[in-house]
């Protein structure tokens, strides 16, 4: 990822919201936290898998031109291999990182919530719109961050001019 596109993902992710301490975390029941579970299972097992494949197909081209300038001598079955094991861990550091997701869910929704939630990825339609998400977010995503340096420069000057206009600064 391009150093402007981890800036800016990682300014809207801080922007989203404060995290909260493990002493500012509002309690969860144990009913609600099992339905989290249940709700980012089925979120991140669907759509989770597909984005780390979409991942590691996009950074992929890039891990192989480093491993044949390492050796060239390698075959594309090894390649195949390895990029199945780079897929793979790629995958547990991911889940690794993501164990207590499912979390965020319970602070958010009500059981009830998570469960109807979870039926519905789990029904013909919310199953097409996990597979569809991970495409949607990548074509938005090249719609917006190449947008993002004007929309952000452009921001700036707007909210100056409405201030200096308003006589709150010079």
């Amino acid at each position: 990822m391009q150093p402007l596109r981890m800036l800016i993902l990682a300014a809207a992710l801080i922007a989203s919201g404060p995290a909260h301490s493990a002493e500012e975390r509002p309690m969860v029941s144990p009913e609600a936290v099992s339905a989290a579970q249940d709700l980012f299972a089925v979120t991140f097992e669907r759509a989770g898998v597909q984005l780390n494949a979409q991942a590691v197909e996009h950074t992929w081209p890039g891990v192989e031109k480093a491993l044949r300038a390492r050796n060239p001598n390698l075959d594309a079955a090894t390649l195949d291999g390895l990029k199945d094991d780079f897929e793979r861990i790629r995958l547990a550091k991911m889940q690794a990182v993501m164990k207590d997701a499912h979390l965020i869910y319970a602070r958010h929704l009500s059981p009830a919530e998570m469960r109807e939630i979870a039926a519905f990825y789990r029904s013909p339609t919310g199953t097409k719109m996990l597979q569809a998400v991970p495409a949607v977010m990548a074509e938005i995503f090249a719609l917006v961050l190449p947008a993002m340096p004007t929309i952000v420069s452009d921001t700036h000057e707007d909210f100056l001019r409405l201030a200096r206009e308003r006589g709150h600064i010079k």
